[in-house]
C-alpha cells in the first residue's frame, strides 16, 4: 500500500480513485491512516463482506510460512518500520481495479500478506481501461 501512496499522483492523473478497504477497527483505521499518511479513503467493512464477496481467504499456513517469516526478518534488518500485528493476521487482501461502469479490470488476491501486484502493474490496467 505504501507504493500506491508514494504514487497517488500518478493514479490520480489516469482519473483513478483509490478506497483502501480494511476489517480493522476505527482506532486502528485512524492509527493505520496516520502511519501511512494515506491520501485516499479507508473504508470498514468488519464483518468481512467485502473479502468474501472478493475471495479473499484467510490462511495461517500462508501468512506464516518460511518466505514471509524472512521478509519480516530483511525488513526489520534494513531498519524498516513494521506496522506490527493489528486484527486477524491471517487475513490475506488483494487488490481490484474496477471501473466506473463497475467492471472488475483486474484481480490480484494475495497468495501471501506480502504478494501485491507491482505499481508498473497497477498503472498498466489504469491506463489500459481508462478512469
Amino acid at each position: 500500500m505504501l507504493q500506491v501512496v508514494a504514487h497517488y499522483a500518478a493514479i490520480q492523473a489516469l482519473n483513478a480513485q483509490v478506497i483502501a478497504i480494511s476489517f480493522g477497527t476505527p482506532y486502528w483505521a485512524n492509527v493505520w491512516l496516520q502511519e501511512t499518511t494515506a491520501p485516499f479513503p479507508l473504508l470498514l467493512d468488519p464483518q468481512r463482506e467485502a473479502y468474501q464477496a472478493y475471495g479473499l481467504q484467510s490462511s495461517v499456513f500462508r501468512s506464516w510460512a518460511p518466505k514471509n517469516l524472512w521478509y519480516y526478518v530483511k525488513a526489520v534488518a534494513q531498519g524498516r518500520e513494521l506496522l506490527g500485528k493489528r486484527g486477524d493476521p491471517h487475513q490475506l487482501g488483494g487488490d481490484f481495479i474496477i471501473d466506473w461502469q463497475g467492471i472488475v479490470r483486474l484481480t490480484h488476491p494475495s497468495n501471501d500478506p506480502t504478494d501485491r501486484p507491482s505499481l508498473p502493474k497497477l498503472l498498466t490496467a489504469l491506463r489500459k481501461h481508462g478512469g
